[in-house]
């Protein structure tokens, strides 16, 4: 099963970098709509997501400590640019957590993908620490990216 569930990652990531490679610097933090999740913002999101992922088989964080506030699910986007690295720094973490979950997935034991999860919000519909894996590394971040391929539509920008 890691096998495949690398391969979604992976793909994702690829996907990820397309959304955005021709979106400057000044355009990642708009927000078309009022609340509206924007590049900056889910970029971040989604590399401090695979941390959470990978604090819970023992990799280390790549993410700075002040992006959780900024950039977990509690967390709100602004459209004060100020607020988010630069694009090339947040593309460059998101790669950075992408990898590091792709180098200790390999190595977890088969046992531990039926331990609970240890978050225990999630825990009513992600049970398990594998629930949580697959979910988080397939449809969560499929999810915010088919967001941000909305929000480029939005502004009139191609599909990817």
């Amino acid at each position: 099963m890691t096998d495949p569930l690398l391969h979604t990652w992976n793909l994702n990531l690829g996907y990820a970098n397309r959304l955005v490679a021709d979106i400057p610097d000044d355009k990642m933090a708009v927000q078309p709509a009022p609340g509206m999740n924007h590049a900056a913002w889910v970029l971040g999101h989604l590399a401090c997501t695979a941390d959470m992922l990978g604090a819970m088989i023992g990799a280390e964080p790549v993410c700075p400590a002040d992006w959780a506030a900024r950039f977990d699910w509690s967390s709100s986007p602004s459209s004060d640019a100020s607020r988010y690295p630069s694009k090339a720094t947040l593309r460059k973490v998101l790669e950075d957590a992408h990898a590091t979950i792709a180098a200790a997935l390999p190595d977890v034991p088969q046992s531990r993908w039926q331990e609970t999860t240890p978050l225990e919000a999630v825990r009513g519909f992600l049970p398990t620490l594998g629930d949580c894996f697959v979910f988080v590394m397939a449809a969560h971040e499929n999810m915010h990216l088919g967001q941000l391929s909305a929000w480029r539509r939005v502004q009139g920008m191609g599909r990817v």
